[in-house]
């Protein structure tokens, strides 16, 4: 009997024996959701580098609801059988006869991919959240969103995990987009919406548990499921300035999009470097841009004079599987919902008036940026660096120094810089007789 799943060999199982067998082919026995499933089963236990393996060298082969015994046959005659000798898993194949895997689905081709981690990262009060709100209009109705390219299909329910805004306010932006309310699941702890979970790194416990049990349930049919904003939901213990750490708080949530078949949307903001690379504006971590199949950025063009409405422009920043589209712009309209009183506006947003803005919005932000250094005179191009550097030890007191080097190529700073850099805010110190620790000097110490 077949005793465990080699993670070094991602279409085979070991049994007792020590022979690897390879998975049965693709058929209508074995329906995708049952692959993504197991897929998501095997990615738990063996972690995300086990996920990223399998993604890097899947051929499209079935994944059965039982893994497969050496000796039990698998089919009739003429076909793989208990008398047949198993195929050893590492082969020379054709790659023209090989089987390749099915291609990518979207809720929105390329914006939203389904079965996948999209990022929508953004300044903070731009009005990015009236993005994922225009698109649960659409999937909760089953309308076309054209701007996101979300054609007309059944309807299907949206789940929720909300910190920043509160629930009555994100009611009343879902009524004004159109959604329909009875398909929208607001997971919490209290019955007005407050009380936003936390999650750890294991979807077998605490808040990952019980949204799996939710998601399971027949009776809904989710397709999408936002979180704004996902720091606020990541569990404390959990360092995600370390990157090794972040993935481990992002691995769940690749497992929840691949077991259920839907979009997870994480909300998070930029951080405040001086610079027009969209890249190095993510905030937080560097794992959040590396973990997600599809980056969506959101920023707000430079002011015209004269020109009272505000804009926001969204569009793919980062995506492994599409090339880039160009950025969308929108106006944001202020709606009155409610009479205006004292103390309250009765006012809520949506976005409207889509607008191709003709590039990918990493050229719309770095133009802008460049147009405003011009402006200003210029910046010091070390200052990202520093601000790299600055974040990366926020809250340590001390690193390994290959550990600040390598957080800052990933983020573009060259060797050179990188050097500079750090021996202007702090010093290597060696402990030990093999150990090397790296510290900000008092004044730079945040």
């Amino acid at each position: 009997m077949v005793t465990e799943f080699n993670p070094a060999a991602p279409f085979g199982v070991i049994s007792d024996d020590g022979h690897v067998y390879d998975l049965p082919p693709i058929d209508s026995s074995f329906p995708r959701t049952t692959r993504d499933a197991w897929v998501a089963d095997m990615a738990e236990q063996y972690g995300p580098e086990w996920l990223d393996r399998w993604e890097n060298a899947t051929t499209g082969k079935a994944l059965p609801k039982a893994l497969p015994s050496p000796d039990v046959s698998l089919g009739s005659a003429g076909e793989r059988g208990e008398q047949e000798e198993p195929r050893p898993v590492l082969q020379l194949r054709k790659l023209s006869t090989m089987k390749t895997p099915p291609p990518t689905r979207w809720i929105g081709t390329g914006f939203i991919p389904r079965a996948e981690i999209t990022v929508l990262v953004g300044d903070e009060g731009i009005g990015k959240s009236l993005a994922w709100v225009a698109v649960a209009a659409a999937v909760t109705t089953g309308t076309p969103f054209p701007p996101f390219n979300i054609p007309a299909r059944e309807p299907a329910d949206v789940v929720l995990i909300i910190t920043e805004d509160g629930p009555g306010e994100v009611r009343e932006r879902l009524k004004v987009a159109g959604a329909d309310l009875d398909r929208v699941f607001v997971f919490s702890a209290d019955d007005d919406g407050t009380g936003s979970p936390v999650f750890g790194h294991s979807t077998k416990e605490g808040a990952f548990q019980a949204l799996r049990t939710y998601l399971e349930d027949e009776s809904l049919n989710p397709a999408l499921l936002v979180v704004d904003a996902w720091l606020d939901t990541v569990q404390g213990n959990l360092n995600i300035k370390d990157t090794q750490q972040a993935r481990q708080a992002l691995h769940p949530w690749k497992v929840t999009a691949s077991r259920h078949d839907l979009s997870v949307m994480l909300l998070t903001h930029t951080n405040r470097m001086d610079t027009g690379n969209t890249r190095n504006k993510m905030g937080g971590t560097a794992a959040l841009r590396q973990k997600a199949r599809m980056v969506l950025y959101a920023a707000r063009p430079p002011a015209v004079e004269g020109d009272n409405v505000q804009r926001l422009i969204i569009g793919p920043e980062k995506s492994n599987v599409t090339g880039l589209a160009n950025a969308i712009g929108f106006d944001v309209d202020v709606v009155q919902v409610r009479e205006r009183t004292d103390e309250d506006p009765g006012t809520t947003a949506r976005i409207a008036n889509p607008t191709d803005m003709g590039e990918p919005v990493r050229e719309l932000v770095g133009k802008w940026h460049q147009e405003t250094r011009e402006t200003t005179g210029g910046s010091d191009p070390d200052e990202v660096a520093r601000m790299l550097l600055r974040s990366f030890m926020q809250g340590r007191d001390a690193v390994n120094p290959n550990d600040v080097k390598a957080h800052l190529r990933e983020n573009g700073v060259g060797k050179t810089r990188l050097e500079r850099v750090m021996r202007e805010l702090g010093q290597s110190k060696q402990v030990g007789a093999a150990h090397w620790e790296y510290r900000l000097t008092t004044d730079d110490q945040q």
